[in-house]
């Protein structure tokens, strides 16, 4: 009995030691912002459930890369964290061009057509998620981290345009980073997956759905499989993700109603159009 129960100990033992440690961090593409479950559904989850990963969550709306770089250099908890885990999903980027350019660098190239600021973007950027990955290599040199490429799921090309080009920047910036240390670093390219199908993006246009996380997580899994870190490329969706309309949330009704209408005019993402 003796040696029958330090068996059992040893093999519950390594078996707590083989499972990874997956870690999501970034911005509210990586919380899971356009679902109202993202704890259960967001695109993190639905890996972390796939490939039985012990899991946690630092994404948060509105992070961009400075911001980042200041958490992962400053603040205990998240270090912890870096330390803490096997793999790193990180979806950062966004927030560079839209929290403080979008509006006037969309009017300017839909009107004039006219990029060359979009440039000094991809240049910032490219000086801050250098140090962000840097750091994560300097806390952890052995975790695997993984990048997600920029998307657009537009459908009007006089919108689509304008925010192509300035992605474009920011995805040449990340491909440059990770093609100069490729160590343990990977590209997830979503562009493709995301072309067109507006049905993978919430009604705010911006964030993906609870279809569209299922998609991410597609995404991950095959990159962590080709890398050797999962077996598993479709997702286990435990618990479905239920469709979030934030407009209508932070606007009231019928404000947010009339709003998300107008922005998927716009875009060209009729789903949301005929909806409302």
């Amino acid at each position: 009995m003796s040696v029958a129960l330090c068996l059992s100990i040893l093999g519950i033992a390594a078996s707590a030691k083989d499972t990874l440690n997956y870690l999501v961090l970034g911005d509210s593409i990586a919380q899971g912002f356009g679902i109202k479950n993202p704890d259960e559904a967001s695109y993190g989850a639905i890996v972390a459930d796939t490939n039985h990963y012990n899991y946690k969550n630092r994404g948060v709306m509105g992070r961009d890369s400075e911001y980042l770089y200041k958490y992962l250099t400053t603040d205990e908890g998240y270090q912890e964290d870096i330390k803490w885990a096997d793999i790193i999903s990180v979806s950062i980027g966004g927030n560079d061009f839209l929290l403080d350019h979008a509006a006037l660098l969309i009017a300017q190239g839909i009107i004039f057509n006219d990029y060359s600021k979009f440039d000094k973007i991809g240049e910032t950027f490219y000086e801050n998620f250098s140090k962000c990955m840097d750091q994560i290599h300097s806390l952890n040199p052995d975790a695997v981290i993984l990048v997600q490429t920029l998307y657009t799921s537009w459908r009007f090309d006089f919108a689509k345009r304008p925010y192509k080009q300035a992605a474009k920047r920011i995805n040449d910036a990340i491909e440059k980073y990770c093609a100069e240390k490729s160590e343990n670093i990977y590209i997830v390219e979503t562009g493709e997956a995301f072309e067109n199908h507006s049905e993978l993006i919430s009604s705010d246009t911006i964030h993906p759905s609870a279809a569209g996380n299922v998609v991410l997580a597609r995404l991950v899994l095959e990159k962590l499989h080709e890398i050797g870190l999962g077996e598993a490329t479709e997702p286990v969706v435990a618990t479905p993700g239920i469709d979030r309309d934030y407009l209508v949330e932070y606007f009231g009704s019928p404000w947010g109603q009339i709003i998300i209408f107008l922005a998927n005019l716009a875009t060209g993402n009729f789903n949301f159009v005929f909806k409302f």
